[in-house]
């Protein structure tokens, strides 16, 4: 496709930091749109599959660790149920996002449907200092190969990071610049390094389970070739 084409279809605006980057070489700019296209889809897949893991993992934690062994098979229900762990002060915005979730199941619901209908965000946030303390302090046992000195605060923070990612790729945002203008795989790359670092802190073998939508790496590569 012509550029004049091809930017009248995406737009000037969105393909300005491309085009600054390539050094106005259209034939360039085309080129680096097209690889981050590609690289995005790659972190499609790959956080596509850490989401459901991380998501399994900590409802099997909480399936096994329940205060109220009744509801073992409910606590996210139970959560926000009167006397609920994340009915506590601080925990609002969790109890919001699982409350609207289950209230649009309705008569639907079932625990796994309620699982799989909370965003990645929700999961994150179980994360933080005060829905990570009132659900028990418990979820750093999903982690059982992390380093010594990997605390609740160390994942919290890279789980925002891989959010964060997750949010720029959703909105189709560019994930192949250093800072400014820069052309650079090392954003796509330290965010990578986050989910292998998490999965085999959970005793998962990251390259085993990506073995067949492995191609963050080869897109990554193909970005240092450009720049």
């Amino acid at each position: 496709m012509q550029y004049d084409q091809f930017e009248n279809l995406i737009s000037a605006p969105r393909l300005s930091r491309y085009w600054l980057s390539c050094k106005s070489s259209t034939a360039l700019t085309q080129q680096l749109y097209s690889t981050n296209i590609r690289l995005s889809q790659g972190f499609i897949g790959v956080l596509s599959i850490f989401e459901v893991v991380l998501r399994n993992k900590i409802d099997q934690c909480y399936k096994s660790t329940c205060m109220n062994q009744n509801v073992v098979d409910e606590w996210l229900v139970s959560s926000i149920q009167k006397g609920g762990f994340l009915t506590q002060k601080g925990c609002e915005r969790s109890f919001i996002k699982i409350q609207a979730a289950y209230e649009k199941l309705g008569k639907n619901y079932t625990h796994d449907k309620l699982v799989a209908e909370l965003s990645f965000g929700v999961w994150v946030f179980l994360f933080a200092g005060k829905q990570y303390q009132a659900g028990g302090n418990v979820l750093l046992s999903i982690f059982p190969k992390r380093p010594y000195k990997v605390n609740q605060k160390v994942i919290y923070q890279k789980l925002n990071q891989i959010n964060s990612l997750r949010n720029r790729v959703a909105h189709h945002e560019p994930i192949c610049f250093g800072p400014t203008t820069t052309i650079s795989s090392n954003y796509a790359r330290i965010h990578f390094q986050h989910v292998v670092d998490l999965l085999t802190w959970m005793d998962v073998d990251a390259t085993a389970l990506f073995e067949d939508i492995y191609s963050c790496t080869s897109e990554m590569d193909a970005l240092e070739r450009i720049a």
